[in-house]
């Protein structure tokens, strides 16, 4: 598989970063996890092209069949003269809360930008190995605190297309993120595990063009609902039992008894990584919680054996950082 696919990286329909580890091996485990996605992937995707759902490329552009006219040339100049509104609009906004450029991706196949601001509306891209993949524009809201983006065309967020349509703007010292709705659990999750401060451009969030370089300061603003996903230490827990093992199609789904609960801050949706034995990068997420256990599952695709299977003698962490 070439290099643009391995680098294609997504989880749960969310890229995972590629970032520049603090130590040697603070993001083997996040390495480890998007290489194997990168392969289901990159699988997925070049089985589109072969049944015939890419219908024709032109022009560096991957136009899907059903979309022929969110690809036009028309649809492309109404797209890039709404950037330039857009960043005429955000460069005249002194300290605006969200306005201006932001980015997630990992610098090969997964490349999203988003421009929006209050009056100009927003302009999305998605572009990959083989081009332009997706994109979108329109109008933007903002209700409650949270950004909805009203779209000229259908956006489908699955493969390598789609963008959230509601974002939730947090600052986080000099920094600013549009976290999706939906992810917001996976923010703090980035968190915990020492992905978020992110070193670099690349990452699984949208941060704001430049915003990499800047400081962080305490915790981020993260809606009040969220706030105790936050950690103030990482969380070790051992495995009491496996519970459960379950096949779907080409996966293997276990679920593990942890022997740590709400008693120890435990929340569904949080998310442990191996970190003994030390040649293991695996991750598990917390599906129920009790006071003093709770379950996880480990998902694990059939053909990946070598990385090893879920043991009673692993042990795993909130925090993704090897000592």
């Amino acid at each position: 598989m070439s290099k643009c696919l391995q680098g294609a990286s997504m989880k749960d329909g969310a890229p995972i970063d590629n970032l520049k580890p603090s130590t040697e091996h603070r993001n083997e485990g996040e390495a480890m996890k998007m290489r194997r996605y990168a392969a289901w992937a990159g699988s997925i995707f070049l089985s589109a092209a072969v049944i015939g759902f890419v219908v024709f490329s032109l022009g560096g552009q991957i136009v899907w069949g059903k979309d022929a006219k969110k690809f036009s040339k028309g649809s492309k100049a109404t797209l890039e003269a709404r950037k330039t509104l857009i960043d005429q609009e955000a460069h005249g906004l002194t300290a605006h809360p969200w306005a201006g450029r932001y980015y997630y991706g990992d610098g090969l196949g997964v490349n999203v930008k988003l421009s929006l601001a209050p009056k100009s509306g927003f302009a999305f891209t998605w572009n990959g190995c083989l081009g332009l993949y997706d994109q979108n524009y329109g109008d933007v809201a903002e209700v409650d605190g949270r950004i909805k983006l009203i779209f000229k065309y259908p956006n489908e967020r699955k493969g390598f297309q789609g963008i959230a349509p509601e974002l939730i703007p947090i600052v986080w010292g000099e920094r600013h993120y549009l976290i999706s709705a939906d992810e917001v659990v996976k923010f703090a999750n980035a968190i915990n595990a020492g992905f978020e401060p992110r070193r670099g451009a690349g990452g699984r969030f949208l941060l704001r063009e430049g915003d990499e370089l800047k400081a962080v300061e305490g915790k981020p603003s993260l809606p009040s609902l969220y706030s105790e996903y936050l950690l103030k230490r990482p969380i070790k827990a051992e495995i009491s039992s496996i519970k459960k093992i379950r096949l779907e199609d080409d996966t293997q789904i276990t679920t593990l008894t942890l022997n740590v609960g709400s008693a120890q801050g435990i929340k569904q949706g949080m998310e442990f990584y191996v970190y003994s034995p030390d040649n293991i990068f695996e991750w598990a997420r917390i599906t129920s919680v009790d006071s003093f256990n709770s379950e996880a599952e480990v998902v694990q695709r059939l053909a990946e054996e070598k990385y090893g299977r879920p043991s009673i003698d692993w042990k795993l962490s909130t925090s993704a950082q090897r000592d």
